[in-house]
């Protein structure tokens, strides 16, 4: 897959394959979604299956959908990561975007992720049984009470109980309940800037009808 690459000012450079975009670090844009129901006050985090990535990875909770603009594309087509990582389609006027997010992180020694993060929110009246990834780097979603959730990152209580629906090797969807921490999160969007625990509190902000399109990252 080729990617089109900037430099750190976000001025475009070229084309280079992902795979060598990040063994070089070379800056590249990525689309990034929270999906939460508004009516329940549920976020929706996705299980990543490890086995696609070159390095050692634990299966965190990720952001609901994340994938690589390829060479070429808008930041509208960025909608297609929501149809194959939620299973269901969405049309791009349903996002509420709220800012770039330009990030630098050395994850291995083999993947840098030097990147800018076009970040948007997703409200939808859906219930985790519904999200069945068509994308294979995507075995399941687990869903979180946004508040809740909200009160572990910032450290006022250490555990949480949340519900998982993950895809087994026989392609089947099997439900269960986990007690999580902290450390089940990617380590670095909780260190800097804290982009989980802002997402979320962008949703409770947009639950309540507040403006949500002026977030600086």
């Amino acid at each position: 897959m080729n990617i089109d690459i900037f430099n750190d000012n976000y001025e475009y450079i070229g084309i280079a394959d992902k795979k060598l975009a990040h063994q070089l670090g070379l800056w590249h844009r990525v689309f990034t979604c929270l999906v939460y129901n508004p009516s329940t006050q549920y976020a929706y985090f996705q299980l990543k299956n490890c086995d696609n990535y070159t390095f050692d990875r634990e299966r965190f909770l990720d952001i609901s959908v994340g994938g690589h603009y390829e060479a070429g594309e808008t930041i509208e087509q960025g909608i297609r990561e929501c149809e194959e990582e939620l299973g269901i389609k969405v049309e791009f006027n349903q996002l509420i975007p709220i800012g770039i997010r330009q990030t630098a992180c050395h994850i291995a020694d083999n993947y840098i992720a030097n990147e800018f993060q076009h970040i948007f929110l997703l409200p939808l009246n859906i219930e985790l049984s519904e999200l069945k990834p068509k994308d294979k780097e995507v075995v399941g979603f687990a869903e979180v009470q946004i508040y809740d959730c909200i009160d572990l990152l910032q450290h006022k209580v250490n555990t949480l109980q949340i519900k998982q629906n993950i895809k087994t090797k026989e392609d089947l969807w099997e439900v269960s309940t986990k007690t999580i921490t902290l450390k089940d999160f990617p380590p670095n969007y909780l260190a800097i800037d804290k982009i989980i625990e802002r997402l979320l509190i962008a949703a409770t902000r947009q639950i309540s009808g507040e403006n949500t399109n002026n977030i600086y990252w």
